[in-house]
């Protein structure tokens, strides 16, 4: 794949964005369908251009094609699924995951733009209690090394989000990791206002920086991945 520069979003991104959430029915999008076509889907494309590269590398099986449907998530809501929702999203994403049939339930990479905010990390759509489970038994039984493995989200902005049950006691965990039985699924992500990054081509590197940090903590749960399709064999 070569590399295409990304120049950065522009005002004009946020502003579609915003005018679709007023104005959220088909007989508008249509009207402004080349409007979202030049302000906001191309330049999702150059950047997953700009990045593809450099994931493939710390990952060659993932995928990086620059299309809707493949990295770039639909503006278009299932109709389907979303009954009562309104028919478009005002936010927009990417993912770099290995194109596997479980993929929710695999871990990833992605960036996504609200109109007034952005925010990127790892990990999982959906992942399976099979899959959760075999995180906490790793936890228990080596709970140094998950501590080494999650260091980065003691050294950066990054957090973890997702759904909780009620608190459980355990004791057989260090306490510092007792918060992670009780998340149902879970993603590590960094919030940020809208700024002055999104508006140039240091987008790019950031993101490329904050990906390479999250790596060893992909790896991992990847290494946990492959463990549980070992044990159903």
């Amino acid at each position: 794949m070569t590399e295409e520069r990304f120049s950065g979003f522009s005002n004009e991104t946020f502003s579609f964005l915003i005018d679709l959430g007023m104005n959220n029915n088909r007989s508008w999008m249509e009207k402004n369908r080349d409007r979202y076509r030049r302000v906001l889907l191309e330049p999702f494309r150059s950047l997953v251009k700009s990045i593809g590269p450099f994931m493939e590398d710390l990952d060659p099986f993932i995928e990086t094609s620059p299309q809707v449907g493949k990295t770039i998530s639909r503006i278009s809501r299932d109709a389907r699924r979303n009954k009562g929702k309104p028919p478009y999203r005002t936010n927009m994403w990417f993912t770099f995951r290995v194109p596997v049939p479980d993929w929710k339930d695999s871990p990833g990479f992605f960036f996504e733009l609200f109109p007034d905010r952005y925010r990127y990390g790892m990990g999982f759509y959906l992942p399976s209690r099979e899959t959760m489970a075999k995180l906490h038994e790793e936890i228990r039984k080596n709970p140094d090394r998950f501590i080494d493995k999650t260091r980065v989200l003691r050294e950066s902005d990054f957090s973890v989000f997702g759904e909780k049950y009620k608190r459980r006691k355990r004791d057989d965990v260090p306490e510092e990791l007792i918060e992670w039985f009780q998340y149902r699924d879970f993603y590590i992500a960094a919030n940020r206002e809208a700024d002055e990054v999104l508006l140039s081509s240091a987008l790019v590197e950031h993101l490329k920086i904050a990906f390479s940090s999250l790596s060893e903590l992909y790896e991992y749960f990847w290494e946990l991945k492959m463990r549980e399709s070992e044990d159903l064999h």
